[in-house]
């Protein structure tokens, strides 16, 4: 139990710290040229989209026991991955 606890406490911060992020981005995005923020708004909309689908997966993984904890678990890690990804690409992006 305790593990999936911890679990969920860890993308619950993951998950606030991202908000934070995407709204610093979208501030910088809303600064480039017209196609650059084309581009970038594209990519905002994906990493939102993965951000919302996380958090469909934390609230499962809250309303589901330990035994199907491992299974929701393994599809929220490759999100968690996805969104890191497209933080990572944005900023890159941002930054040149």
């Amino acid at each position: 139990m305790a593990k999936r606890e911890e679990y969920i406490d860890k993308l619950e911060k993951q998950l606030r710290e991202w908000n934070t992020q995407i709204d610093e981005l979208q501030k910088r995005v809303n600064k480039e040229s017209q196609d650059l923020k084309a581009n970038l708004e594209k990519r905002m909309e994906d990493l939102k989209e993965k951000r919302s689908r996380l958090r469909k997966k934390l609230d499962k993984i809250k309303d589901s026991g330990d035994e199907v904890f491992e299974e929701i678990k393994a599809d929220s890690e490759k999100l968690w991955k996805d969104v890191k990804k497209g933080f990572s690409e944005i900023r890159e992006i941002v930054n040149e």
